[in-house]
């Protein structure tokens, strides 16, 4: 009963729960890679006919009492281990979670990349394996872009197409919906959303101090989240009405974070300049052409904010901007705590997802007990909680070979999550993704030319 599991796990200290809960993480990669290789051969021998089931669907629905929407995604996986049986082992070996490899196989379904997918599954592994699922999934986006530059336009195009918006009155309260746009317009649009909900967070807090004090608790703010954002989006509504229509237009919102190589090849598509054939290429991790929080952008909507200047962008070259300060300065500020916080998009703590621009730049190697330098090498991204809690808690990180940052605990051992293999003790990935990129970036210079 669950009573009993439950008895024994109040039994165990805090590491070998900890453990306990890893230990069935694995089993559950485990169990998902042989379930899907199940219904590959159920799939293969037409097992759903023998109780006169119409599919292999049905067959499933019958046998696990699944959702339609389980059941689409787990034959999605099941015909991915077959394509790519790399994936089934990976997950298999528990080096990957579902979480990704249900991502791979979404793209392995793509009719208009997956013939070029065999050619990088190598990398895209490796990614998914040593970076955070988020960090992972916007490398998969990436090379979807790259090796389908044409598709991933129309895409934009349609999507900014089919845009719609819906303000209206229902029963009393107020309904609103709006869809479609393009990611460009998405980030600007969240980055004036969040700005309104400071400026009520803010708000609140001024009148709880001025009623009760300084160190008054949350509790007792006036107004909860969810009336804040309401009273946001209605904020923003009436200062749009307010605001004269020959307003100067305020500093841009949003940053688009491109690298060189995908900055020139962009270009060149539309005959601005050469092709850039003397740049080196990048592994899919260091490729960038996204907002600051990480919101993937077509390297199309790049040229035109080049062109049109409504967006800010910075170019990153291909060994990246360093602004070494040496040991001259103890605190990172100006260009290089703006460059420290384009360098990653969250906080550097294990699993934390608060975005990059609300946290504090912090020395990887700390600058009393390590020695460390105040230059971007050294720079990493800590929130208001595990920024103090690295010095105190005497956690230690560096940059790994891969540019991930590793956390390590007091007594050196690595804040992996389960299944992860420290990058330093892999082979260096970069020359199988420089193979890889080199072939997209052929393929790409190839359609440049004009047919002979």
């Amino acid at each position: 009963m669950l009573a009993t599991v439950v008895d024994q796990l109040t039994e165990l200290d805090d590491d070998a729960l900890t453990e306990r809960f890893r230990k069935l993480e694995l089993q559950h990669r485990r169990m998902a890679a042989e379930q899907a290789a199940i219904i590959a051969e159920g799939e293969r021998r037409n097992i759903a006919a023998v109780d006169n089931h119409r599919s292999m669907k049905g067959w499933l629905k019958a046998n696990a009492n699944w959702s339609n929407a389980h059941v689409a995604r787990t034959r999605k996986l099941a015909k991915a281990l077959v394509a790519l049986p790399q994936v089934g082992e990976a997950l298999l070996a528990g080096h990957i979670g579902t979480d990704q490899a249900n991502e791979l196989a979404r793209v392995a379904a793509n009719r208009r990349v997956n013939e070029q997918l065999p050619d990088s599954i190598t990398v895209l592994l490796d990614h998914a394996e040593q970076l955070s699922f988020e960090e992972a999934r916007t490398c998969v986006s990436r090379w979807e872009t790259l090796a389908d530059l044409d598709g991933a336009n129309r895409d934009r195009e349609l999507s900014h197409e089919r845009r719609t918006a819906t303000v209206t009155e229902l029963d009393g309260s107020l309904y609103l919906r709006a869809t479609g746009g393009t990611a460009e317009t998405a980030a600007e649009m969240t980055a004036i959303f969040n700005q309104a909900l400071e400026r009520e967070f803010q708000a609140d807090v001024a009148e709880r101090t001025r009623l009760h004090g300084p160190d008054a608790p949350a509790s007792l703010l006036r107004r909860t989240d969810a009336q804040r954002r309401f009273d946001a989006m209605t904020s923003i509504f009436r200062r749009s009405v307010a605001v004269p229509a020959n307003a100067k237009t305020p500093q841009p919102l949003v940053n688009i974070v491109v690298d060189q190589r995908t900055a020139e090849e962009a270009l060149a598509r539309h005959g601005l300049i050469p092709e850039p054939t003397d740049l080196p290429e990048l592994d899919l991790s260091r490729r960038r052409c996204e907002t600051t929080s990480g919101t993937p952008i077509v390297p199309d909507a790049v040229v035109r904010a080049m062109l049109q200047g409504h967006v800010r962008r910075v170019v990153f070259d291909s060994a990246g901007v360093i602004i070494n300060m040496g040991r001259k300065r103890r605190l990172f500020t100006g260009a290089a705590r703006d460059a420290a916080r384009l360098m990653s998009t969250r906080c550097d703590q294990p699993g934390c997802d608060i975005p990059g621009e609300h946290t504090q730049i912090d020395h990887l190697a700390e600058w009393d007990r390590d020695h460390g330098n105040t230059d971007l090498e050294n720079a990493g991204l800590g929130c208001n909680r595990h920024n103090p809690g690295k010095h105190r808690k005497r956690f230690s990180a560096k940059r790994a070979r891969n540019g991930q940052v590793i956390y390590s605990r007091s007594d050196g051992t690595p804040m992996l999550p389960v299944g992860r293999r420290h990058p330093d003790d892999l082979p260096d990935p970069q020359e199988t993704d420089t193979e890889m990129l080199t072939r997209l970036a052929r393929k790409r210079l190839a359609a440049l030319r004009p047919a002979s």
